[in-house]
């Protein structure tokens, strides 16, 4: 008898140890994904700044300094930055927010993130 006990415990803990395997990979997948939009995005604001200088660097050196900060390339460019900035603002809310997702769906379940060391 306690054979079957043991063995009904040893099915428990395996299938409590998937559930949450699951969930860390369902959060990592999650997380992932929005890690390379995020390296997307910085990816553009870095074109995006090298742009600003090259436009800057052109417009310097033929002598039309003044015009820089009306120059509608580097307008454009600045404009797109701030654009970038708030993704980037909102892919780090969306992170926070599957993290915190998984962290519930632990504590409905019954579980704490110690539980198991996945």
């Amino acid at each position: 008898m306690d054979r079957d006990n043991v063995w009904e415990k040893i099915k428990k803990n395996f299938k409590e140890g998937a559930a949450v395997s699951i969930d860390k990979i369902e959060e990592y997948s999650k997380i992932g994904k929005l890690k390379i939009e995020e390296f997307a995005a910085k990816k553009k604001i870095e074109r995006n700044c090298v742009d600003i200088g090259e436009r800057v660097f052109d417009l310097m050196d033929s002598g039309k300094d003044s015009e820089v900060a009306v120059d509608l390339a580097v307008k454009k460019s600045i404009e797109n930055i701030r654009g970038l900035n708030k993704e980037l603002a909102d892919i780090g809310l969306k992170m926070k927010a599957v993290s915190e997702e998984t962290r519930k769906a632990r504590q409905r379940s019954g579980e704490s993130s110690d539980s198991v060391g996945v």
